[in-house]
Parts: C-alpha cells; structure tokens; sequence
C-alpha cells in the first residue's frame, strides 16, 4: 500500500506541472478513447493530491474539476498500485460507502495506475459506467494501453523541460563569470550584437578597479576575489534598471546601457571610488 500523502510521490506529481492550467487537448484525446472504445459515459484523467483528487481531462462530468479525497475512487488504484475493478460499487467493500456513488452516480469503475518512470503513482485513468458493469479482460488491456499512451506524453514532457533546464545552465555558465556571476565578454559579445542589429543608440561604460593588484599583493588572492565579486555586486545594484554589468577579465568591469546614460555611468564610478 501507499499512502496518497507520500512526500516522493506528491513532489513527482508537483513536478510534473499537470496540476497547473487548464485541460490539454493531448490527455483530453485520452479521454475521449476510453469514452468511445469503452463504451462508457464518464472517463477521467485523474491526479490524486493530499487531500483531492483533480480531473486534468474528464468525459461526462459536465463543469466538475475536482472533488475531495472522500469522494475518490482513484485514491485506492494509487494506494494498491494496481488496476481496480469494481462490478458494483454498492455491494463493493471498499467503497461502498464512498458519496460519489450518489453525488456522481458512480456504480461500476475500472482504474488503471497512471505510473512514472521512476515508479511514482501519480493517480489513475478511469472508465465509470452509471449500472453495474462485468469489465472483460479486453476493457483491462485498452485501459492500460491508454494509461501507458497518457503517461508517455508525461514523461516526454518531462525530459523535454529537463533537457531546456540543461540547456539554461550550459548557456549560464559560457556566458557568465565564475567569480562575479557577471556576463562576462561573449554575454557583452551577443549582447551589444543585439543592439546593433537592432539599430539603436547605447552607452557603453568602463570601470577599471585600480589598486586591485595591491590589494592582492596585501591581503591575498582570495580577500581579492571576495572584494572584486563585492564591487561587482555593488556596480550591478547601481546600475540596475539602466542596464548590463560585465566583467571582461582581471580587474576590469564593463556596462551596457541606453543612450544618455553617461551621468548614471559617471556617478557609478563615483560611488564605486567611495
């Protein structure tokens, strides 16, 4: 048995971004085949949280999104971990006494894992008919095809957004500075080629750190790094909202800003002297 409230399982589900927006026409097609193949006249997509279970996709539950915990019959095909048929849910022990069976008309059910890679049960495709139903091992086999199809688009939508985060973090890294987490010359480079492909009128700004090297010399590498990611730091709060800070190597800062920006570039370079 798993418990619905498992931390692993509910940060999986969270991962996912399922239960954020609206229905998608993706599990929405899902849905609808389980509906026709089926034969049935209720057919859900179904997330179970800590405390509700939410319909990303449903097929004859009209305006109904989401129901509490009480009402689900979902919540056991994820505390099982396997498929669950119910015949008749008034003479069924486990959820003869669910309220569905009366706000929602829920007699017969069959529910099928909706699983992760990673094993994580994330809640169950269903097919609800409103009179007792003999579920063939045919209904199993379409229903599992249908859940695995609906999991696939999951789980290709996760690799997706961990190959975009990858991506993210590789272009961070080439065009950002170890010390400073400044841009640093190809950030400048791709930047300022913005700008002139865009045709308009910019400031550029130069900030050389002089008595760097004694700095160094006196307190050591380390104190230096500390003090140059510190003044890089302060340059970037000066600036901010009139443009970019980089840092082109050793001791040497660098802005991009807009145009008429000389006074805001003179007064950093005051307050960077203080």
């Amino acid at each position: 048995m798993n418990d619905v409230g498992d931390p692993r399982r509910l940060a999986a589900l969270a991962a996912t971004g399922l239960l954020e927006g609206s229905p998608e026409a993706a599990f929405d097609r899902v849905t609808r085949l389980v509906a026709e193949v089926l034969q049935v006249p209720v057919a859900l997509f179904t997330l179970v949280t800590r405390d509700k279970q939410v319909f990303k996709s449903s097929v004859g539950l009209g305006e109904v999104r989401e129901t509490p915990l009480s009402h689900s019959f979902c919540r056991h095909v994820v505390e099982c971990g396997g498929p669950l048929e119910v015949v008749d849910a008034r003479l069924h022990p486990r959820v003869r006494d669910n309220p569905a069976i009366e706000d929602l008309g829920i007699v017969s059910y069959l529910g099928m894992p909706l699983t992760t890679s990673d094993g994580e049960r994330l809640g169950a495709l269903c097919a609800i008919d409103h009179e007792p139903r003999q579920w063939t091992g045919r209904d199993h086999g379409v229903l599992e095809d249908l859940a695995g199809a609906a999991m696939a688009e999951v789980e290709l939508r996760r690799a997706n957004r961990t190959v975009a985060a990858a991506a993210a973090e590789l272009h961070f890294a080439a065009t950002h500075d170890t010390l400073t987490h400044l841009g640093n010359r190809r950030a400048l480079l791709e930047d300022l080629g913005q700008v002139l492909a865009d045709g308009q009128p910019a400031t550029f700004g130069r900030f050389d750190l002089h008595g760097m090297r004694g700095y160094n010399d006196q307190h050591g590498h380390p104190a230096g790094d500390a003090l140059l990611a510190r003044l890089g730091a302060r340059l970037e709060s000066l600036l901010v909202g009139h443009g970019m800070v980089y840092r082109l190597g050793g001791v040497q800062l660098c802005a991009l800003l807009g145009a008429g920006a000389r006074d805001v570039v003179e007064n950093a370079r005051a307050a960077l002297g203080d």
